[in-house]
């Protein structure tokens, strides 16, 4: 792995180590925010639960690439005067501020190595189970009954779903679900088909359909790439549990309204899980505990029409948490392409350090280099700089030698 940390700049390492750190607290800012707008929408639709929890992963992910931007386009320019008298209490928080950083700088590197094994990892999981659907789509399928092709059409019409998707049955899929985007299928085990009379398989149906209607495929796939980027990060992963909750409340939501027979809906929920299907469904239903609170969700306050009011609401408060953060989001970026040094009567070492902090580089000096430095320079590379440091305070060292 540090082999390939070599073909990347040291500066988008840097960048990458610390965008990932601030991700921990930016994301659970975003979730704490998510937690608070979806209290107060309880009564909202589904789809309006649904969207604010898309907003909020969406917003995660675009904080932590301002955050990235932030780090590569940041002021490069240092300004160092001789030190004043300062509070000691400030002097000491700011010594071990500048500690903390200077230590997670020099594991930077191991630390984007430890991210990038994990991102590989589950990159490789998920191009598995994506082979695996594919394979699942066009294998093991069976002729659809001409009956079943009619009941489809009419559902997909009723639905309101684009008109290429297409029903197959297969006798080796344990649960139903859509797979495609551009052109969509819906799979039905052959162990529905069997086990289910006309009406519950309808429901099913009217489910799935409702997943094609609203591009839960590809919004899935946005979701999915998110997750894999910030696979270690707690509050994404919260967050994201709940836009999987409300895409199916939303679909459920569709296919009660179409049919208006809620009890017929919970019967079939509850006449599904009965049949122990091993793999995880596509509509969540195996946990016993989900399973009930979707039932009883049916039978529960009904969820009032969306107003725009509540979409404002929460649009607003989602982002202006993510301006807040974004306003926030400052530890002292840095850069690898130009820096200017303006430094006035203060030890080397301490310009190294500014150095250090601005190029994302570790470099030291002798301990009993404490010679005094005065110097302007613009638009140096951090190199440069680091070279003239290097060479003042071997030069100095020389003189002193020399004495």
């Amino acid at each position: 792995m540090q082999t390939i940390l070599h073909f990347l700049r040291q500066d988008w390492i840097h960048s990458l180590g610390w965008t990932l750190l601030h991700s921990l607290w930016q994301h659970a800012l975003i979730a704490i925010s998510c937690a608070l707008v979806l209290a107060f929408t309880r009564h909202v639709s589904s789809n309006t639960r649904y969207l604010i929890a898309l907003a909020s992963l969406v917003l995660s992910a675009l904080i932590s690439a301002i955050t990235f931007y932030q780090y590569q386009q940041a002021s490069t320019q240092i300004i160092l005067r001789p030190a004043q008298k300062t509070n000691a209490m400030t002097s000491f928080a700011d010594e071990n501020f500048s500690s903390v950083v200077q230590l997670i700088n020099g594991h930077i590197n191991s630390l984007v190595v430890i991210w990038l094994v994990g991102f590989l990892v589950y990159s490789l999981k998920t191009l598995l189970e994506y082979r695996y659907c594919q394979q699942l789509k066009n294998s093991h399928i069976i002729a659809t009954p001409k009956q079943w092709q009619t009941i489809f059409t009419t559902l997909v019409d009723k639905v309101g779903a684009r008109t290429d998707v297409t029903l197959r049955i297969s006798t080796f899929a344990t649960s139903p679900c859509v797979i495609g985007h551009f052109k969509p299928v819906v799979l039905l085990p052959l162990g529905v088909l069997m086990g289910m009379n006309q009406q519950q398989i309808e429901m099913i149906l009217l489910h799935e359909i409702a997943h094609v209607r609203r591009n839960d495929y590809l919004l899935g796939f946005l979701q999915t790439t998110i997750k894999i980027l910030f696979f270690f990060n707690p509050s994404l992963r919260w967050i994201s549990n709940q836009i999987d909750k409300e895409r199916e409340h939303a679909c459920d939501d569709i296919a009660v309204a179409i049919s208006k027979n809620p009890i017929l809906f919970a019967n079939t929920l509850k006449e599904f899980a009965t049949m122990q299907f091993n793999q995880k469904t596509a509509m969540n239903i195996t946990g016993n505990k989900l399973l009930l609170s979707r039932i009883t969700r049916l039978f529960g306050s009904k969820a009032q029409a969306t107003k725009s009011k509540y979409g404002l609401l929460a649009s607003v408060l989602i982002l202006l948490s993510g301006l807040i953060i974004t306003l926030c989001a400052n530890a002292n970026p840095t850069s690898d392409k130009k820096i200017s040094l303006n430094v006035a009567d203060v030890p080397v070492q301490e310009a190294l350090f500014e150095v250090n902090k601005k190029c994302g580089s570790n470099e030291t000096l002798a301990a009993n280099a404490n010679e005094k430095i005065t110097l302007v320079l613009e638009d140096i590379s951090c190199q440069q700089a680091i070279g003239l440091l290097k060479d003042f305070a071997e030069g100095a060292a020389k003189e002193v030698t020399k004495e």
